[in-house]
């Protein structure tokens, strides 16, 4: 997973480096500077492992290499419209907005909200080190040693979600424009954000926790692809590569329980908006 990510930044920021430097603002009939945009999406996402440090009064250890996914609403006729395009449900699955200006022709900057959600795969067997002095879970040896991740001694997930709030910008290459109103141009781009998630840990037999939280930020590149449908109505189609440094998850409802972790993600969005 970690060299797959590592090949998706690769991927992703050389990407960025050629549309940012082939973006012709002079060829951008349709993204003029002064204009606005907003869209709705949905995503799905990738993570990679992590080692998440667990800390408070009477323990202090990591497990390492813990493994996690995310857990979109499944895509169905009946789920796209109990869920989806349901007023009542539309923050259920995992959903993008964001806003944008641009500052110039063919170059925008945007703030936006990314729900995602990262749960940790529940009964796998990881390495963990540190010490222990829970009742029930002792460990006095700080030496590595195996442990399965069952739901008694920790469920941890960031489903409320795995939230980013992040400020980006973007640079645009129209690639075929056939009428005055539609056209396809590619974009390219780099953000970063404040991570606000609202985790649900219960940690060692203790009361679950679940509250929002500034845990930490993350940083960003993307590539992707814009249709322009009619006038200012367009769809595209993201792909984005993040670094995500979580240094304070809370765990309980007590101010010294803490978890910390860092990982890459690869975000997929679709999404329909308007400019104007």
């Amino acid at each position: 997973m970690y060299s797959r990510s590592l090949r998706s930044f690769g991927l992703l920021a050389s990407s960025a480096v050629v549309f940012l430097g082939m973006a012709n603002p002079a060829s951008a009939a349709m993204r003029q500077q002064g204009q606005f945009y907003g869209y709705w999406g949905w995503n799905n996402a990738t993570y990679s492992d992590s080692d998440i440090h667990f800390k408070g009064d009477d323990y202090d250890y990591t497990l390492h290499n813990v493994s996690a996914s995310d857990r979109q609403t499944p895509f169905s006729i009946a789920q796209i419209f109990h869920s989806y395009l349901n007023p009542g449900r539309l923050t259920i699955p995992q959903y993008n907005w964001r806003v944008g200006y641009f500052v110039a022709d063919n170059w925008s900057v945007s703030l936006g909200w990314d729900h995602m959600k990262y749960v940790m795969d529940q009964g796998q067997t990881v390495t963990m080190t540190g010490t222990n002095e829970r009742e029930g879970f002792e460990k006095s040896d700080p030496a590595a040693e195996d442990k399965v991740l069952s739901s008694d001694f920790l469920t941890y997930e960031h489903t409320d979600g795995f939230n980013q709030i992040s400020l980006e910008t973007e640079a645009y290459l129209p690639v075929w424009q056939f009428s005055e109103e539609r056209d396809i141009a590619l974009f390219a781009g780099v953000g970063a954000g404040v991570l606000y998630p609202k985790s649900n840990v219960t940690l060692m037999g203790g009361d679950r926790n679940d509250e929002w939280h500034v845990a930490g930020y993350s940083t960003l590149v993307k590539v992707g692809v814009e249709a322009n449908l009619w006038k200012g109505l367009f769809v595209r189609f993201i792909g984005k590569y993040g670094y995500a440094d979580m240094d304070d998850v809370l765990t309980s409802k007590y101010s010294s329980d803490r978890a910390s972790q860092t990982f890459y993600y690869d975000e997929y969005i679709g999404a329909i908006g308007y400019r104007f």
